[in-house]
């Protein structure tokens, strides 16, 4: 997308978008919070952030966030729909030390999120806009997106974690990441069996689909040289 009409986007977001607090059920539109956003103050603690990019129906979040209580977790979600399935499978675990976000995630990490305060980002399964004249909306087509990932993850030790059942995305995705310093592909970390599966994923490897996988981590050292 253009710069300046990513810019119309953004101005055009920033009412669409809410912090959900669910300790406090309370949910704060971003346009009534300081950026960028203050994690240690949000969680009550120096613990790492970990970001999922589309909550689809929380089964993630809520599974990560007890088996690694270590870690904070934040879900970005743009559909108010997921947001609300999310919201209601969490406190129904009664997991109350995630917070949700309701924004745009490309909108969300360019304006809200600090340099260097994100260990992880997790994107299961993003919208692969299949026909051909909607493949500029792909998430890992814009470079707002690409730039914001690069420039909030921990330099040396951030990762992205990646999952599609859909193959010529994925591909994609690949060139896209491994052409972007300093980002390296960690195959044996991609074939991690013990990950946290979606509820997209269990559906769709009940279906037969294969899924694909990639993990990605940040190379300070790398990049230096």
């Amino acid at each position: 997308m253009h710069e300046l009409r990513y810019r119309k986007f953004f101005e055009l977001m920033a009412g669409r978008s809410a912090l959900i607090d669910l300790r406090k059920d309370k949910q704060t539109s971003l346009t009534e919070i300081a950026r960028p956003i203050d994690w240690q103050a949000l969680f009550g603690n120096e613990n790492p952030v970990e970001i999922e990019i589309g909550c689809g129906k929380g089964r993630f979040l809520l599974e990560a966030s007890r088996q690694h209580p270590e870690t904070n977790y934040v879900g970005i979600e743009r559909a108010l729909k997921y947001v609300q399935r999310t919201k209601e499978r969490l406190l129904k675990g009664k997991t109350t030390g995630v917070f949700l976000i309701w924004s745009d995630a490309a909108y969300l990490v360019d304006q809200y999120i600090g340099e260097d305060t994100v260990e992880a980002y997790h994107v299961y399964f993003p919208d692969p806009w299949p026909k051909k004249r909607h493949r500029k909306r792909r998430l890992f087509r814009n470079e707002v997106w690409l730039r914001g990932l690069v420039r909030t993850l921990h330099p040396s030790s951030g990762r992205i974690h990646i999952a599609t059942d859909y193959a010529a995305y994925f591909y994609e995705i690949h060139a896209c990441l491994t052409n972007t310093p300093p980002l390296v592909y960690l195959p044996p970390d991609s074939l991690e069996i013990e990950h946290i599966p979606t509820s997209f994923e269990i559906k769709y490897q009940a279906e037969g689909r294969k899924i694909y996988r990639a993990v990605y981590q940040m190379d300070s050292a790398s990049h230096k040289a």
